[in-house]
This record gives structure tokens, C-alpha cells and sequence, in this order.
């Protein structure tokens, strides 16, 4: 499955929901009989439990923040040695390349969605882009998770995250959970689980798991030089911290890359507009389009981040 990843304008997704707030707030008041609070967008934000249900709602969707982690943090070189150490016997093709044409390397990058009280949200994009110097081809191997895990996200117990011998992703169980994860696994991916204490290979992401239902995940970037994923889940609110693994090569002698990154939330708007619902009549034609047309518009209102690193590719030897 493939599809166009747009980013979102997040200054003016802000802007809209100033105004929005603004609207809202205004004929929450004239509802109440009173007079609407006269204080700025800001102000209102400090002072929310002042705040009725629908003004409120907006304000915790504009506080709610989308921030990047360090991708410093586990950017690791991969070579022949690091699966050695592991156990394990790397891919004679991987072997081939470590030796002759490409410098291998690990990236864990993650993503915080930190909702205030109240937001829900229905859909996180996180988009990569890498570029080297003169243009000298980086490609990226291989990206997790990816929908062959889903079925397993939201298992009780994290597992194990890593890389065998092919690059491919396996998953390290506690043996007491094994055969219950294995259970959940398509049949192709079976063979990928075993327990923590017989796992070979590199452990890329320790005690992985998301407190979600059933996610769907898109992710698309193999053989790329950039790579994106694309989680749905009707409570993604809960994701916390995401975290995204990335393994990619570039040609021998390349000392630096350049790293950007963007990452955004959506709110459900069948949450946002059942909060508005008491004054939805006397909203803007603009905003009244918006909040009929669901999650097909919450791009409009996203939270989101976007970031740009220069960074060295570190040397050595990678310990599993």
C-alpha cells in the first residue's frame, strides 16, 4: 500500500485554532447567559478551568505537543563484529558490503505525544529524510515496526526489538510470554520471535511495546532515502513515547549526514466535534465544513514538530 504523506502547516493549524477557540468561546458564553471571559487566547489557556466543555476541548488539543528525541542518543555503527559478538553469523551479501562498498549504521529515533488532559487523537506521521554530502547515495536498509507487527504492538510484555543475520527484524520474548506472543504473529513472522535468553543478533529497541488496541501502521522508506510511518489507532493518545528504528547504509569514506525530521498528531474530530456540538449553529461556514468532514479534515488542527540535524557518523566497533 502506498500514499501521499503531506505535512501539515502546523503555525497555521495554531492560527485555526486560535480562531476556532475565539468562536467557540464566545457563544459558550452568550449560551450561559453571562458574558464571555476577556482574555487572550493565552491567558484563556492558564485560566482553563474557567473554561466551558468546548473551549476547553480546543485548548488541550493547542497545548498538547509533538517533540522529536535525540537521534545521537542510538545512532550506532553496524559491522560484522557486532553481529559476531552477538552470536550470530551476518549475511555472506552483508558481509560482502560491510567489506567492500557501504559503512552500515543503526538509528532509534523517537517521538513523544504528550496530550494534555482530555485530547484525543486518531493518527501520528513521523516522515525521515536523510542526505549526504555530493549526493553519494544513502540508502536505508530496512525500517520497524512495520504492519507485520501490529498484531503484536500492544502485547503486555515488551519485547526485544533486534536484528539478525539478514538485517531482518526479530523479536526477543520473556519464555514464560513466548508462546502467547508467537500466537498472535502472522505465519510468516513465526520464526522471527524466540526467547530473550536464546535471541542472536543486535538489539536494536529493549522492552518495545505501545498501550494501544489494534493499530494500523503504514511505513514505507526501503531502498529509499527517506522513510516514513503512519499509526492509526482511535486511542493513539496513549502511544507516549513512539519509537522508530532505522537501519541504513552509505558508501565507504562518508563522514556526516543530514537528518531531517517531521512528525505530527491528529486530533479525532468526532471528539472535537461532539465538545463544539452546543454551539456547532452558530460556527463559521469555514469551520462548520471542517468539522463535517471528521478526520478527513484533522490535518487542519494537527500538533506537530519538525526538526533538521547535521550529524557524524560515529567509527568503530558496535557492542550488541
Amino acid at each position: 500500500m502506498t500514499e501521499t504523506i503531506t505535512s501539515p502547516n502546523v503555525k497555521e493549524a495554531d492560527s485555526r485554532l486560535a480562531e476556532l477557540f475565539k468562536d467557540v468561546q464566545e457563544w459558550e458564553g452568550n449560551l450561559s447567559g453571562g458574558t464571555p471571559l476577556e482574555l487572550t487566547f493565552e491567558n484563556n489557556l492558564s485560566e482553563s478551568g474557567k473554561l466551558k466543555k468546548g473551549a476547553k476541548a480546543i485548548a488541550s488539543l493547542f497545548e498538547t505537543r509533538v517533540s522529536f528525541g535525540d537521534p545521537r542518543d542510538r545512532l550506532i555503527p553496524l559491522t560484522e563484529e557486532t553481529f559476531t559478538q552477538s552470536g550470530t553469523e551476518l549475511n555472506s551479501i552483508y558481509q560482502q558490503q560491510m567489506r567492500e562498498q557501504f559503512d552500515f549504521y543503526y538509528m532509534t529515533l523517537s517521538v513523544a505525544l504528550i496530550p494534555k488532559p482530555g485530547a484525543r487523537f486518531w493518527r501520528l506521521t513521523c516522515e525521515l529524510e536523510f542526505e549526504v554530502p555530493e549526493d553519494k547515495g544513502l540508502i536505508v536498509q530496512t525500517i520497524f515496526p512495520t504492519d507485520k507487527w501490529r498484531s503484536v504492538l500492544n502485547f503486555g510484555v515488551g519485547m526485544d526489538a533486534g536484528l539478525n543475520g539478514n538485517l531482518d527484524w526479530s523479536a526477543g520474548i520473556d519464555s514464560s510470554q513466548l508462546a502467547a506472543f508467537v500466537a498472535l504473529l502472522p505465519e510468516g513472522l513465526k520464526a522471527n520471535a524466540v526467547s530473550k535468553n536464546e535471541f542472536k543478533g543486535f538489539v536494536g529497541i529493549p522492552s518495545f511495546k505501545y498501550e494501544l488496541g489494534q493499530p494500523e501502521i503504514l511505513a514505507v522508506g526501503e531502498n529509499n532515502s527517506f522513510c516514513y510511518w503512519r499509526i492509526q489507532d482511535q486511542d493513539l493518545q496513549k502511544v507516549g513515547t513512539a519509537k522508530f528504528a532505522v537501519v541504513f547504509k552509505v558508501p565507504k569514506g562518508t563522514e556526516s549526514f543530514t537528518l531531517r525530521g517531521t512528525a505530527w498528531a491528529e486530533p479525532d474530530m468526532n471528539w472535537l466535534t461532539a465538545d463544539v456540538k452546543d454551539v456547532f449553529s452558530a460556527l463559521s461556514a469555514s469551520f462548520k465544513d471542517l468539522l463535517r468532514q471528521k478526520n478527513d479534515a484533522a490535518s487542519q488542527f494537527a500538533r506537530g514538530a519538525a526538526e533538521e540535524w547535521t550529524l557524524p557518523l560515529p567509527k568503530g566497533t558496535a557492542k550488541a
